[in-house]
């Protein structure tokens, strides 16, 4: 009998173990992550079937040398009406150059945009894998981390290669990976998403290579000669402030804090200042720009520090510090962000001119920074009234000849948010103008290209961000009102807005001498698509209005060219008619907790004072 159960456990124990040792989906994932960051060299040759209706399919290849040396390119084998039948992305070192699909511009573009531009064409592959091998490159999401409910389905042989298929949801599409057994690289990525009333599947299969030596003329970039390429960037000077107790820290490449994993710990301004021995002044000071409106909802002026009531977290707080909203010795560090894309042309001229005239309208201690929805810098805060306009000019110059921006406005508003506000700022403002479509983008949203993967933050993360720096955002909307508007309404706004945006598409075009779109939209689509369209819109204009109001400010619609002068002066009476409230916390503790204040004024039940409510403590070193 004891030998029986011997031979017994014998043949139990092996199978137990392997069942023990068997990994889960979650670990193959972890496994294919690490396997891609660690390759010296990598390369592939796959195809994607797009699954359409037609059975579509394109090819790619990838080829990367460790650190910086990568090229991706993606080709029909026919060619697609009225464009090239290949496309590519190359990248060495800190140069990207690519060749864009018609109705892109072909000007510089970072290395996720110029990818994501060929990620439907590529069945996703031009995002998936050099994401993995590029993460610091990247401000999306990657395809592996989003995967939810994964699990091991089955073990099948691609290509002769043992793997494991995982199967999980993703964005809520299915996707299924199979994942080679002893290399954990991808062999095969399917994804199932429903468009319309019907399904498509798309499939990419890659034959990937380790460490191997990639010939040199892999690595070169040689596009078609009649496919558009992507000039050199423009050479621009940034410029920092020339007042204020020191000079600003150095900054790193504007934007490097939106490739960064979440949760992964970014040097603040002030942090990256005390690195480079500038010397800062350390104050807990807490202040409150705030605008109090009578119940008729007018400007209440005249009042003083004695008619305020500061609580945080419910207690009462002693005012340190009181000033009115266009006291000159109090400085305001004012952000421009603007958006230059093909949809704001036909509010592009008059709105820049308009922002000239507040640039005119500054304090002498006041500085101001702008910055473009191609998340780049164009001037560092400066008081040199002189150079901001010229910088404006310069702009609207670029966008009349066709030359425009990448419409990643919120990837924009949140490089300022992290990067160009420091403790210092008592007044950090920022003017938001843009129509807000990066919306779908955002980690959460809804993307418009298929396939393409979200931004690494959201709406959430912004407004979060918006209370670590304290900042004040007016949003200035560019385009048709549809937040607020009477649903009767709503379809013949969506089809004056839809006019506005195909006659800028059309100057675009032109100015670049484009080929037209192989795809012809009808006149009219038909009231069923302009009621999703003004719902598209409508979402988009109350995330702007959100974020104002959030930071105790507003948003203003600017439907015509013509209102942009008077929205800008608004704008700036409204920074002037603020009182500025400062008060050094009785809770000194750096946890870096969110701490609620709560603003009054004394004796006045009935009238609102407007501000933020919220802010972050700092945290302890």
């Amino acid at each position: 009998m004891r030998g029986l159960l011997f031979i017994c456990g014998a043949l139990i124990l092996p199978s137990t173990i392997a069942r023990a040792q068997q990994p889960t989906a979650v670990d193959l994932l972890a496994r294919v992550t690490s396997t891609y960051a660690a390759v010296r060299t990598y390369s592939d040759e796959g195809k994607a079937s797009l699954g359409d209706g037609t059975r579509m399919s394109s090819h790619f290849r990838t080829s990367f040398v460790r650190p910086n040396a990568f090229v991706f390119e993606v080709w029909f084998d026919a060619p697609v009406k009225n464009a090239t039948n290949s496309w590519i992305v190359w990248k060495d070192g800190d140069l990207v150059k690519s060749t864009s699909p018609v109705g892109f511009d072909s000007r510089i573009a970072p290395l996720d945009t110029a990818l994501a531009r060929l990620v439907s064409l590529s069945g996703g592959a031009s995002q998936n894998i050099p994401q993995l091998l590029l993460p610091d490159s990247f401000r999306n999401a990657d395809l592996l981390s989003l995967i939810t409910d994964a699990r091991i389905a089955g073990e099948e042989k691609i290509d002769g290669h043992a793997t494991y298929r995982i199967e999980g949801n993703i964005l809520g599409d299915r996707i299924k990976l199979w994942i080679d057994k002893t290399r954990f690289l991808i062999l095969k990525c399917q994804r199932k998403t429903r468009v319309g009333d019907h399904d498509r599947e798309v499939t990419a299969n890659f034959k990937p290579v380790l460490d191997s030596v990639i010939p040199p003329e892999r690595l070169v970039f040689r596009p078609l000669a009649h496919q558009p390429i992507s000039a050199p960037p423009p050479t621009i000077s940034i410029v920092p402030s020339s007042t204020g107790p020191g000079p600003p820290p150095r900054l790193r490449e504007f934007g490097f804090t939106l490739r960064k994993s979440p949760g992964h710990t970014v040097l603040t301004r002030d942090e990256r200042a005390e690195d480079e021995d500038v010397v800062r002044v350390d104050t807990d000071l807490v202040v409150c720009p705030v605008l109090v409106l009578d119940a008729q909802g007018k400007i209440v002026t005249g009042l003083t520090r004695e008619d305020f009531i500061v609580q945080e977290d419910d207690k009462t707080q002693e005012i340190g510090s009181f000033s009115l909203g266009d006291s000159k010795d109090v400085p305001r560090s004012i952000v421009l962000i603007i958006d230059y894309s093909g949809s704001q042309l036909p509010y592009i001229k008059t709105s820049i001119e308009a922002a000239r005239t507040l640039v005119d309208k500054l304090n002498p201690k006041d500085r101001m920074a702008i910055v473009t929805d191609d998340v780049k810098l164009l001037v560092d805060f400066t008081t040199d009234k002189e150079l901001l306009k010229q910088q404006l000019d310069g702009l609207k110059t670029k966008a009349l000849a066709g030359v425009i921006g990448l419409s990643e406005q919120y990837d924009a508003l949140m490089a300022t948010l992290n990067e160009l506000f420091s403790r210092e700022d008592a007044r950090p403002i920022i003017i938001f103008q843009t129509d807000g479509d990066e919306l779908g983008s955002l980690k959460g949203g809804d993307p418009l290209s298929l396939f393409s993967l979200p931004r690494k933050f959201s709406y959430q993360d912004i407004l979060t961000a918006t209370e670590t720096s304290r900042v004040t955002i007016y949003s200035v909307i560019s385009g048709i009102q549809f937040a607020g508007a009477p649903p009767d309404e709503l379809v013949k706004r969506a089809r004056s807005d839809w006019e506005n945006r195909q006659n800028a598409t059309g100057f675009f075009i032109a100015a670049k001498n484009l080929p037209s779109p192989s795809i012809v939209v009808n006149d009219d689509p038909g009231d069923d698509f302009f009621k999703s369209y003004a719902a598209q819109w409508q979402r988009r204009q109350l995330a702007l209005v959100g974020i104002a109001k959030y930071t105790g400010a507003w948003g203003e619609f600017l439907e015509r060219p013509d209102q942009a002068d008077e929205i800008y002066t608004r704008v700036l009476t409204d920074i002037d008619r603020r009182y500025i409230v400062g008060y050094y916390p009785t809770n000194r503790a750096r946890d870096g907790k969110r701490r609620k204040v709560k603003i009054e004024v004394r004796n006045h039940p009935e009238y609102i004072v407007w501000g933020q409510r919220s802010y972050f403590a700092r945290e302890a070193k």
